[in-house]
């Protein structure tokens, strides 16, 4: 198991942030590593349109 790392993630909106796997030097193949990433349930990908901030107010 690895850690992960969630990163841009604001406590107060409902974007999510971006998950980071760091892998340990000693798990990496010079010609090719690979990654399975098991998840509890079926993955959910955020669609909404994101856009600048145009007004504080």
């Amino acid at each position: 198991m690895l850690p992960h790392e969630i990163y841009n993630k604001l406590y107060w909106s409902k974007i999510p942030g971006m998950v980071y796997i760091p892998l340990p030097e000693d798990k990496l193949d010079p010609e090719l590593t690979v990654i399975a990433v098991l998840l509890d349930r079926p993955i959910d990908l955020y669609r909404e349109k994101v856009g600048a901030i145009e007004s504080n107010l």
